[in-house]
């Protein structure tokens, strides 16, 4: 089990070097599709989608707290659910001005993070009864904030696209 503190570090690590790498591309390069990931997003659309995964895990840890189920829980209910929170979620940002998705990268982020500090340890480690794969919030949150090498690597998984 990854404690706050080490959630914190990795997530703090990984945003320093995902927002480093987006500072040095020019407005243009920034805005560009077709040179990320699968080759249709930009950083700009990159930037959209970790601010959609941390807005998942922001409105999980309020709701737990709350005594809620998380509606954002629904998202993924059956196949290619993440495909499809994911397309959605570029797609939402597609013609917002791209200091405006900066701006929320850098506040979603600062909010992810706050919100884990805030939370208890005994909070983090309760069980989490509205997802089958994850038995605790850490754990949710570390899902929702993951990549194939595990909790809280998302934006590692997309480091190799901005280095290219």
């Amino acid at each position: 089990m990854i404690t706050r503190e080490e959630a914190v570090r990795l997530l703090e690590e990984q945003h320093a070097e995902l927002a480093t790498l987006f500072q040095e591309l020019d407005p243009d390069a920034f805005v560009r599709r077709g040179t990320m990931g699968s080759g249709e997003w930009s950083a700009k659309d990159l930037a959209a989608h970790m601010g959609v995964w941390e807005e998942f895990a922001i409105e999980t840890i309020r709701a737990f707290a709350h005594g809620e189920r998380p509606s954002d829980e629904d998202l993924f209910i059956g196949p290619g659910a993440g495909d499809r929170v994911n397309a959605e979620g570029v797609r939402r940002f597609l013609d917002a001005p791209a200091d405006d998705v900066r701006s929320r990268f850098e506040d979603l982020h600062r909010r992810v993070v706050t919100s884990i500090e805030a939370t208890s340890d005994e909070t983090w480690t309760s069980a989490y009864p509205y997802y089958p794969d994850d038995d605790t919030l850490g754990e949710r949150i570390g899902s929702l904030l993951a990549s194939d090498d595990g909790r809280f690597t998302h934006a590692s998984a997309h480091l190799p696209d901005l280095r290219a």
